[in-house]
């Protein structure tokens, strides 16, 4: 069974340039500019914000839904020029609900605490009392009101056109073979999951090779991007994770926390690479051994994907299992192997449809599998909070990671416990080599993108100074492990090309030691209403507070992130004593 591809009728009829979507662009954009006004003319907090912030909050989920289904026509296929269009115009209506904020923040910071509380204490704003705390807290990273008005407005074109112009980029990226096939860059990154060596290879050579013609486009994107959020800052007083602290929920020791503890796993992940070349029968892994398939790791066609799924969801939850068949059967899904698809994977959530699209391309192995279970995770975690008040489902990309990578650990544990005697060392692989992903290359991609704060201070970033950095950085967390490197993954990497958050990294390690603590205490007492409860949480509460409160958890403690990569260390030795 070939890989599906997704319906998208259910979100808007007609496609891209039908009425159903482009009448409802309209409206919302004629919306939002008349909000703006409503906005600008608030009067002190009290019962007269009640309709203006009801009208917004159903504004941002009409603009979700809209931004979804662009997103979706656009990643499908990159030359959709309408498409293109439309996430634009979807942006730029996020930029005007943003300026609706504007003033809104300004007066909840400005405000005496009596009148705040009053203003929270009517009933129709009760479910927005998170929200509006969190607005109320954000005044360190506020400008005065007119700078923040006019920094709001610019964002469109000083940093947000740059990242639609990195998407574009990448979506048209061709990747030429030496056989002289010319393939998607989403096709060739499929190809560093190849059980074989030299297609592995010249997959990641041909992928540098399209990367380094098309990298003084994306160091003139970073400049701008880099270099808009500098200045931001720089006019707080704040240094660069003052916003991402802020915005993923985490205090800076949480943060601190996370990395020891990721830097304290790199003697256990650096003797298991070693060992993967002894497997792969090298004398030291390349950057193009990493993903690579062990075993019949490459067996895995979408039937193979889809059932493997659901059986073993079930084994945890009847309820999630269900979710995820709802999903295949309504085609939800895009998953087919073809060119002029962006690269990538992810999850979108279709709030008025009550459904999720998910986005990647299957490349019939076992990571395609894992791929498949982290996406349907996001999925899940958007069905059980889908009645909550959009102000209680604004979902940190830290807590995110939760639902998505505990769905992982159902599959990688079923596919180790199921497999026959000779693929279990596949299998454990599997398992060892997420734990360099997260525990390596993420942490990696963290010090790269704080280094492009320095580098910026210089000047324009300078594309053959940027690779060298690269593999400076690859290199201090790799060591000795490896043979060769990927000079242009910052080129290649669309997380660094995300303009409305920076430091799109971490918080994937966040999610992934997250979701194992979540999983391993679970996993003992069998709790499923216990999980719902946490993944409902997660769209409003601070991250410490909803581990604390769930869990009895201090993460602030790097001992707390040891307890879920401590295990890594048995796969290990599991590991070794079967080469």
């Amino acid at each position: 069974m070939n890989a599906p591809t997704w319906n998208l009728d259910t979100l808007f009829e007609g496609g891209i340039t039908g009425e159903a979507f482009t009448g409802s662009l309209d409206e919302v954009d004629h919306e939002a500019r008349a909000l703006v006004e409503r906005a600008d003319a608030l009067a002190t907090p009290g019962p007269s914000w009640v309709e203006l912030l009801q009208d917004l909050e159903a504004l941002l989920v009409r603009a979700h839904q809209l931004s979804t289904f662009a997103h979706c026509c656009a990643c499908a296929d990159a030359r959709d020029k309408p498409a293109s269009f439309a996430s634009g115009r979807v942006e730029s209506i996020f930029v005007r609900i943003d300026r609706c904020f504007v003033p809104v923040e300004a007066q909840l910071v400005a405000c005496s605490q009596e009148t705040f509380d009053a203003l929270v204490a009517l009933p129709e704003l009760q479910d927005m009392e998170p929200r509006l705390q969190r607005m109320r807290a954000k005044a360190p990273l506020l400008l005065p009101r007119a700078e923040q008005a006019l920094a709001t407005e610019l964002a469109e074109d000083g940093i947000h056109s740059w990242g639609r112009f990195y998407d574009h980029l990448n979506g048209g990226l061709q990747v030429e073979l030496s056989d002289g096939r010319v393939i998607g860059s989403a096709q060739a990154q499929n190809l560093l999951g190849s059980s074989d060596r030299e297609e592995r290879r010249e997959g990641l050579q041909a992928l540098d090779s399209a990367w380094e013609q098309a990298s003084e486009h994306c160091a003139r994107a970073l400049t701008h991007i880099v270099g808009t959020r500098q200045t931001i800052n720089d006019r707080r007083g704040l240094d660069e994770l003052a916003d991402t602290c802020f915005g993923q929920r985490v205090t800076r020791e949480t943060l601190e926390a996370l990395l020891q503890a990721s830097r304290r796993a790199q003697p256990i992940l650096l003797r298991y690479l070693k060992a993967r070349a002894r497997v792969l029968g090298v004398e030291r892994c390349g950057w193009e051994d990493l993903g690579a398939s062990l075993g019949d790791g490459s067996g895995w066609d979408w039937s193979s994907s889809e059932g493997f799924i659901l059986e073993h969801f079930g084994s945890w939850s009847p309820e999630l299992a269900d979710f995820a068949r709802t999903a295949f059967q309504g085609r939800w899904i895009e998953a087919e192997d073809r060119n002029h698809k962006r690269p990538g994977g992810w999850c979108a959530r279709a709030p008025i449809s009550g459904e999720s699209r998910i986005f990647m391309t299957h490349g019939g192995t076992f990571r395609s599998t894992v791929t498949l279970a982290h996406e349907l995770g996001h999925a899940y975690h958007n069905h059980v909070t889908r009645d909550l008040n959009p102000s209680r489902r604004v979902i940190p990309s830290t807590l995110a990671e939760t639902a998505s990578v505990f769905a992982e650990s159902i599959v990688r544990d079923a596919a180790l416990e199921a497999a026959p005697e000779d693929q279990k060392l596949a299998m454990l692989d599997a398992r060892l080599s997420a734990g360099v992903s997260f525990l390596m290359n993420l942490p990696a991609r963290y010090d790269f993108e704080r280094e492009l704060y320095t580098l910026r201070r210089r000047g324009d970033l300078d594309p053959v100074e940027l690779s060298e950095t690269m593999v400076r950085i690859q290199k201090d967390w790799y060591g000795d492990a490896l043979s060769s490197w990927y000079p242009h993954f910052w080129a290649s990497k669309l997380h660094f090309y995300i303009s409305h958050f920076a430091f799109y990294n971490y918080p994937y390690t966040f999610g992934y030691l997250f979701a194992q603590l979540v999983y391993n205490r679970l996993r003992q007492t069998g709790d499923r209403e216990a999980y719902v409860d946490i993944l409902r949480r997660t769209g409003w509460q601070q991250s410490e507070e909803l581990a604390r409160d769930t869990l009895g958890l201090d993460l602030e403690d790097p001992d707390t992130w040891w307890q879920a990569i401590a295990p890594l260390e048995q796969d290990l030795e599991a590991y070794e004593a079967r080469i």
